[in-house]
């Protein structure tokens, strides 16, 4: 199995996350831009329609004849493969919904983050408000659960647990509500995600975002 990506978090993260929870051997394949002014993409984009991938983008994932390219399509297909899936139809729905709501929380960040330094602080305050609303809405779906399927984890999961991490290196205390506090640790905590979080040479300590971005 092998899994594609620029050399940074980004997109990726969530699904390193659950492959590292599942202690799966896979390949990385980290495809890293060049240094400004230039941010040359050429080793992905050399490569990037000669990979057979139906809709090539990054991040990508290959496992046998399966090709994918999409977080969201990636993360669905490895929770089923390790038995991560929600267990009924009406949680399976709610959690495609959170799905994409924290896809929607990543770009809200995106879009600031990769303008010119001076926008970005102009941004960076209102930015914090606006996260900080969708994560109190996270932790208000969340309730006394433990998981944001109930009580087993899902891919779900490791995808609103990197979404929000990432804005508390933005802001330390974004995270206002105890129970959602607590499931970030949960995740922390977990015992097969220990290398995860502090092996040094793990893609837990690469930037968030690439090179150009004004918040790495």
């Amino acid at each position: 199995m092998k899994l594609g990506y620029w050399k940074i978090r980004g997109l990726a993260e969530p699904i390193r996350a659950l492959l590292a929870y599942v202690e799966a051997d896979y390949e990385e394949v980290a495809y890293e831009c060049g240094d400004a002014p230039g941010f040359d993409r050429s080793s992905w984009t050399d490569v990037k329609f000669t990979l057979g991938l139906e809709f090539p983008n990054l991040p990508y994932l290959m496992d046998g004849d399966v090709k994918l390219t999409q977080t969201i399509a990636i993360l669905h297909y490895l929770s089923n493969k390790y038995g991560l899936a929600p267990k009924d139809f009406a949680v399976h729905a709610q959690c495609d919904m959170l799905d994409h709501v924290a896809i929607d929380l990543t770009m809200l960040g995106v879009r600031l983050f990769y303008q010119p330094k001076d926008k970005f602080e102009a941004g960076k305050a209102g930015l914090v408000a606006s996260a900080g609303a969708m994560i109190k809405q996270f932790a208000t779906f969340l309730g006394s659960k433990k998981y944001f399927a109930g009580d087993y984890i899902t891919g779900t999961d490791f995808l609103v647990f990197e979404t929000i991490d990432k804005y508390t290196v933005l802001e330390p205390t974004i995270i206002e509500d105890e129970n959602l506090k607590n499931f970030m640790q949960r995740i922390r905590d977990l015992p097969t995600m220990n290398k995860y979080f502090t092996d040094p040479n793990s893609t837990r300590s690469w930037i968030l975002n690439n090179k150009m971005a004004a918040f790495k």
